[in-house]
């Protein structure tokens, strides 16, 4: 049996919401990531602007089911991935504890994008 695709599409849109909200919680500095003091208004808009992506992503999860966005998708955690462990080299820690939690919390997002991708909707007939 063939598991539904709109409780795999909620599902991630939660896990989004979620991350999406760690994401402001790291830009409002109420989640330490450490850092310095400089570094805080860099946050405020690193943390906007990720926090308001896996909102929009979560948003879309919720309202549509096509196969190209989820593709899309699976390329942009990719990338998130990429970037966390890009920019550790330049960090002081190079990862912390909210990082690594977000990248734990990805793999099932990431896992559930690779299935709406590969699988596409099932068509009624008409």
């Amino acid at each position: 049996m063939r598991p539904n695709r709109r409780t795999i599409r909620y599902a991630a849109a939660a896990i989004a919401t979620v991350m999406a909200l760690i994401y402001l919680g790291i830009g409002l500095g109420v989640l330490d990531i450490g850092g310095s003091a400089a570094e805080k208004p860099f946050l405020i808009v690193f943390g906007g602007l990720a926090g308001g992506t896996f909102l929009l992503g979560a948003l879309l999860l919720v309202r549509f089911d096509r196969r190209w966005l989820w593709i899309v998708g699976v390329m942009f955690m990719v990338f998130v991935y990429w970037a966390y462990v890009d920019v550790s080299k330049t960090r002081t820690p190079p990862y912390e504890l909210w990082g690594i939690t977000l990248r734990i919390i990805q793999l099932p997002l990431l896992a559930a994008l690779i299935y709406l991708a590969v699988r596409p909707p099932q068509r009624t007939a008409a």
